[in-house]
């Protein structure tokens, strides 16, 4: 068997596929390391190993090359090398966990949600305690509404490192999208007290707070979160920190950040999925709708986005936001993802 001990080389390459997955800037979310089962330095992996390593940093790259926006060309070009990479590896050694994990991000971000589970299946039977494998798998059962599994595999990877803050952060991000914030806020709690300086900690935290009804906790949380973002916070953080402080009541601050993410759409990139939870943000729902049916679009022709985080909230509701429920708008979330 493994050791589920990761050289600090191997550490590095999670955490950086880790930060891609996220959606998040380095600086905006805090150096965590997620190890993985594979405990072997680059220099002596095996030819198969090397090539599965190779797969995940290209899957990491992947997602931020659709972050930076990237053309559709030069996106799908990358996302078919992380795949060829890992076809190769598992040519070698079927058994390598890391390679179907890689198979899998890629899927995922291509919205080929089937096969992406599939891949995560395969990835998860093999390293059932890699905590790379529970980290991507886990969210990807949160996104698909399988919170039992989420939360088991939240759970399990406490037990691997019940002093990781990210583990807590991922159990309690299971939680939250089960709807249940009282334990996803202490969770959440466990993942500040670790580690205080993991800004999507602060934001969840942040969410559960307000569901829970302490709208001024939940206010310091965020207002954490964008200190610790800082100038390096993207569009999908920004708007989806402008609507938990609208669902908090704090409008001024709910508009100071819708007017950051306008600032963002003129000067960079801005994908379709952060518009939808910052026009909700300002109240403006007709242009919420109109840019999730532009995300949907797109999700239906299978294009990778940057707002990728706030359409999986959108997608559950984690915010409760009565606007959501409305039967229009359940009609777009339900195409979100379902395939």
């Amino acid at each position: 068997m493994r050791s589920s001990r990761t050289s600090p080389r191997g550490r590095r390459t999670i955490a950086a596929a880790a930060l891609a997955f996220l959606g998040l800037a380095p600086a905006a979310l805090g150096q965590v390391a997620l190890p993985s089962a594979t405990p072997l330095d680059a220099e002596t992996l095996t030819e198969g190993a090397a090539l599965a390593r190779e797969a995940a940093q290209q899957a990491g790259s992947l997602a931020a090359l659709v972050g930076r926006g990237e053309d559709a060309a030069t996106v799908a070009a990358a996302g078919a090398a992380a795949i060829d990479a890992a076809e190769r590896a598992l040519a070698l050694e079927p058994q390598l966990a890391e390679a179907w994990n890689a198979i899998a991000l890629v899927h995922r971000q291509f919205w080929r949600w089937s096969a992406a589970r599939r891949a995560y299946e395969q990835a998860y039977a093999i390293a059932p305690n890699d905590r790379a494998v529970l980290f991507a798998f886990g969210w990807f059962n949160a996104f698909s509404g399988r919170h039992a599994q989420a939360i088991a595999m939240g759970e399990r990877g406490v037990a691997l490192a019940p002093d990781d803050a990210s583990a807590h952060r991922d159990l309690g991000i299971a939680y939250a999208y089960a709807g249940d914030a009282e334990n996803g806020a202490a969770a959440l709690r466990r993942c500040t007290a670790l580690d205080p300086e993991i800004a999507v900690c602060h934001i969840w935290l942040g969410f559960m707070l307000g569901l829970l009804g302490e709208p001024d906790e939940a206010a310091r949380e965020l207002a954490l979160a964008e200190a610790l973002a800082g100038e390096a916070m993207n569009a999908a953080t920004t708007s989806s920190i402008a609507h938990a402080y609208s669902r908090i009541g704090r409008a001024a601050d709910a508009a100071r950040l819708f007017a950051r993410l306008e600032r963002l759409g003129r000067e960079g990139v801005v994908g379709a999925g952060s518009w939808p939870l910052g026009h909700l943000a300002v109240g403006d729902v007709e242009q919420a709708y109109a840019a999730l049916e532009r995300a949907v679009a797109k999700i239906e022709e299978r294009e990778p986005d940057e707002g990728f985080f706030n359409l999986m909230i959108i997608k559950g509701n984690v915010l409760q936001n009565p606007v959501l429920d409305e039967p229009r708008f359940v009609a777009l979330r339900e195409r979100i993802g379902a395939f």
